[in-house]
């Protein structure tokens, strides 16, 4: 279930908010990516493709490339052009760091390229890949005290401008600035990520923290992605303690939304589970099972083997099935509710800003999601609910 290198790259390039992402791949590659990224941004198309076809195939991709980037530069009001090459580039040798020198110097915007070869490992990898190129625009910077980089995130993530948006308010709330999230901030953002004291690395993105220590003596720490009450309180407490901020975050417990419904979680206590995903997956098991008090019987993640994955959950007692999309035909064959939580998500969308998953908040909008999916679920013969 993992979406391989280009994916990775793609997806970490496309999460600067002004640049362009000029994918050096067939177009299937390119429509297949931008499908996912738009689902719940439509708007926000900043993509351009060389359009690879078989002459390219048989007599190399370069001078597409050349004419594309000198198109890209011209079209788009943008500070930056990232060349994600994929499979097919890859494949028949292209010299792509030769074509942007050769026009480098008439081109008005900065590019960066990267081999993104979906072939040549998974999506985390391109991931962390991506952002290390990309680490090559920051610069040093007079240090902000008390601020924080938010680095793992994806433009496409499920949620992800409602979290973010809570995680700010968190943030701001304890006295943190947040100085960029990175991937989902402009280009003047992350070229300007070294004035932060402190990076904070939610799941992925280790490597360019690691590059960013070395070079510009940012610290960082890794942490969980903030779901539930003790995995917020968790994620705030321990960047307050590593800033040196006195900081109580069970003060903003709001335990009142619960109490509403509290005969309907007592009813779901020991529900068996099944959880599949990214680097989201394992936080939100740790909700599940510590604060609904679920049974959680398959964990996994998406470099799994996803047909054991699925014979594991037949195996099972799992009554709610949590994952992406591409879990509908397992819950549909199970007569079991599906919630969506983790990338890629392509039958849902997310309109408004102010209803997360993370956070103190965000708590309080996945219980309920999961209520409702579970009220809501029932049979297209019996319309009953199960």
């Amino acid at each position: 279930m993992d979406g391989g290198k280009f994916f990775g790259a793609f997806r970490a390039c496309s999460g600067i908010k002004d640049a362009v992402v000029l994918a050096h791949v067939p177009v299937g590659c390119n429509w297949g990516a931008m499908m996912l990224k738009s689902t719940s941004n439509q708007p926000d198309i900043r993509q351009a493709c060389t359009v690879m076809h078989e002459r390219e195939m048989v007599f190399g991709g370069e001078n597409a490339l050349k004419e594309a980037l000198i198109h890209a530069d011209k079209l788009y009001d943008s500070p930056l052009i990232t060349v994600v090459a994929g499979d097919a580039s890859a494949m028949i040798g292209d010299d792509i760091e030769a074509v942007i020198n050769s026009i480098s110097v008439n081109l008005k915007k900065e590019v960066v390229w990267m081999d993104a070869a979906g072939f040549k490992d998974n999506m985390r990898k391109g991931y962390e890949e991506a952002m290390v190129h990309l680490a090559q625009l920051m610069k040093e910077c007079s240090i902000i005290k008390n601020s924080v980089n938010l680095i793992g995130f994806c433009p496409d993530d499920f949620k992800v401008h409602a979290d973010i948006k809570e995680l700010k308010r968190l943030l701001n709330s304890a006295g943190i600035k947040v100085n960029s999230v990175i991937s989902n901030c402009r280009f003047d953002e992350f070229v300007n990520a070294p004035a932060a004291e402190l990076n904070v690395v939610m799941g992925q993105g280790a490597e360019l923290a690691e590059r960013m220590k070395k070079e510009f003596g940012v610290p960082y720490l890794e942490v969980d992605y903030p779901y539930g009450l003790e995995g917020t309180k968790e994620f705030t407490n321990t960047i307050c303690e590593h800033l040196g901020i006195g900081c109580d975050a069970e003060q903003e417990f709001d335990l009142e939304p619960f109490k509403r419904i509290y005969l309907y979680l007592h009813e779901l206590y020991g529900t068996p589970v099944s959880v599949i995903g990214d680097f989201h997956a394992e936080p939100i098991a740790h909700f599940l099972d510590r604060e609904l008090g679920f049974d959680i019987e398959v964990l996994a993640g998406n470099e799994d083997d996803y047909f054991i994955f699925e014979q594991n959950v037949r195996d099972s007692s799992t009554t709610i099935l949590f994952g992406s999309s591409f879990e509908r035909n397992i819950a549909a064959e199970l007569r079991i509710p599906l919630v969506r939580f983790t990338y890629p998500v392509f039958d849902h969308v997310c309109m408004y800003d102010d209803a997360p998953y993370a956070g103190f908040r965000g708590a309080v909008c996945l219980t309920e999601t999961i209520l409702n999916a579970v009220m809501g679920f029932g049979t297209k013969e019996t319309g009953t609910t199960r």
